[in-house]
């Protein structure tokens, strides 16, 4: 009897009979509702496993959408700021127009005001050396510049030209050592000597005797001595007047007048209409209006 109960079944009986029960389920649950808590309760059971097999295409999907995202907004971001780098670039520019216009629209106004006859000049060149004071302009002899003609901004004395070739000169300016120009007190009328430092921010003047009358902030203009500047062009303006016991002299220093440090554009200045070339005088120069 024991070896009769462990006896397997044939698995054709057992296929069989398989297949005989999940007809006769299919057919009960096609006629009625007897077996559908039972359906329900193996769908539940089942849910978890379903959940977990479609796990990973899930995981695959969301990680796929999530590099996606980010290399889309990395795209979004980098032509965000390369569109902001572009409109600072632009916006520079701008500015950068709109400064040099408005410092050709005051060296036009400054060579409304002069006496004399004045061409518009573009600095090109600096001197790489700190101890030589001077720039190169676009004017040469062609256009009529001449070595010793005064050079002035839309502020005052810059310097005057040192050297000329075909189409460019040298300027020397004010403030350098070997420059001196004669200068007058706007305010006493004194008659004294401005002389370069080396220092494009300082200017000095040497053997002023303790009795001239001088203060801190006197205006000093070309005084014409000697023919070289015009008379009347601001120069200076002095910033420590100081008389050390004992001493002969007063110690005189000055701030130049011209925009020295941010030259671009300056004006060289003629006595005469004769000393201009022909299409220069039509062309670039004009009478002042007084």
């Amino acid at each position: 009897m024991k070896q009769l109960f462990l006896e397997r079944s044939n698995p054709r009986n057992q296929a069989f009979f398989l297949c005989l029960v999940s007809l006769i389920l299919f057919v009960v649950d096609g006629k009625s509702t007897v077996l559908t808590p039972v359906r329900q309760a193996a769908g539940s059971l089942v849910e978890p496993i379903v959940w977990l097999a479609v796990l990973p295409r899930r995981l695959a999907e969301h990680g796929s959408s999530f590099f996606e995202l980010r290399d889309q907004q990395r795209l979004e971001l980098f032509e965000q700021r390369r569109l902001s780098e572009m409109l600072q670039a632009r916006q520079l520019k701008f500015e950068a127009l709109a400064s040099e216009n408005n410092r050709l629209r005051a060296l036009l106004g400054s060579s409304a005001k002069v006496s004399d006859l004045v061409l518009i000049a573009e600095v090109v060149g600096i001197s790489p050396d700190p101890d030589q004071h001077y720039v190169m302009v676009d004017k040469g002899l062609n256009d009529g510049a001449f070595v010793g003609q005064a050079v002035i901004d839309a502020t005052g004395l810059v310097g005057q030209v040192a050297e000329t070739t075909t189409n460019l000169s040298k300027v020397l300016l004010v403030t350098d050592q070997s420059h001196a120009v004669p200068v007058l007190s706007i305010r006493t009328a004194s008659q004294l000597i401005v002389e370069g430092t080396g220092n494009r921010n300082l200017l000095s003047m040497r053997h002023v005797s303790e009795s001239l009358d001088l203060k801190v902030g006197d205006l000093l203009v070309t005084s014409g001595l000697g023919q070289r500047f015009p008379s009347g062009y601001p120069v200076a303006e002095i910033a420590r007047y100081q008389l050390a016991p004992g001493a002969a002299f007063s110690e005189v220093l000055a701030k130049p007048s011209s925009q020295l440090q941010t030259l671009d554009h300056v004006l060289l200045v003629f006595d005469s209409v004769k000393d201009l070339i022909p299409d220069v005088a039509v062309k670039s120069v004009g009478p002042a209006d007084g």
